[in-house]
């Protein structure tokens, strides 16, 4: 009987407030999510920005079949530029608003570390179902407080690993913010083998505020 093999790995981002970075192999096929940076504690003086580290990913380069960015923040976007330059020539899968970021952030560092990145960049809508190196992948909606931000569940022989970064639940939100409740039951329901999301105010108690609104709910 053929066993498979799952890893999950956290580059950054684990019990820190920042700097978001998984990998996750399929026998043998690797996803990047996320690549985000966070500012540094005030003990660092002249450390300007904290990126993971990319040691084990570029030891594994060859075996690397997509950076996946979830939306557009910096947390989980910003450390992209320097991600390709240690690993060029893999692409980059994300949602409309975070792509459009993207190319501008990138056009910056070339432009200010006097550098050229190859970057193949692939547009992918909220909600789309697609695959990558012959693996099924999902994409679905979530509301966060910047607007096209996704979820990504990546298909294993023994269900779905589910990345769910940032998000809470509003049914109350706009085009843009909207989450897709359906599409998460749909993904659950076909087996889920893990459940990755974001834990920050996890220990608080009551309901999250909605803080893609203009003034907080209590």
């Amino acid at each position: 009987m053929k066993h498979n093999n799952v890893k999950i790995m956290p580059l950054g981002g684990q019990a820190e407030v920042g700097k978001s970075m998984y990998s996750i192999e399929v026998n043998g096929k690797i996803f990047i999510i996320d690549a985000g940076y966070r500012f540094p504690d005030l003990d660092k003086l002249g450390v300007d920005i904290i990126i993971p580290s990319f040691d084990y990913l570029i030891e594994r380069k060859k075996d690397i079949v997509a950076i996946i960015i979830t939306h557009g923040h910096n947390d989980v976007m910003a450390a992209l530029p320097y991600l390709l330059n240690a690993i060029q020539g893999v692409p980059v899968y994300a949602p409309n608003l975070t792509a459009d970021l993207i190319e501008m952030m990138i056009d910056h560092y070339q432009r200010h570390q006097k550098k050229n990145l190859h970057m193949e960049l692939i547009r992918v809508n909220r909600d789309e179902s697609i695959k990558i190196a012959g693996i099924p992948v999902e994409f679905f909606p979530e509301t966060h407080s910047i607007p096209g931000s996704v979820g990504v569940a990546i298909w294993t022989p023994d269900g779905y690993v589910v990345y769910g970064g940032e998000f809470i639940i509003d049914f109350g939100s706009p085009e843009g913010f909207r989450c897709n409740i359906q599409k998460m039951m749909e993904i659950g329901k076909k087996g889920v083998l893990a459940l990755m999301v974001e834990s920050s105010g996890a220990s608080n108690p009551g309901y999250t505020s909605p803080n893609h609104k203009l003034t907080n709910k209590i």
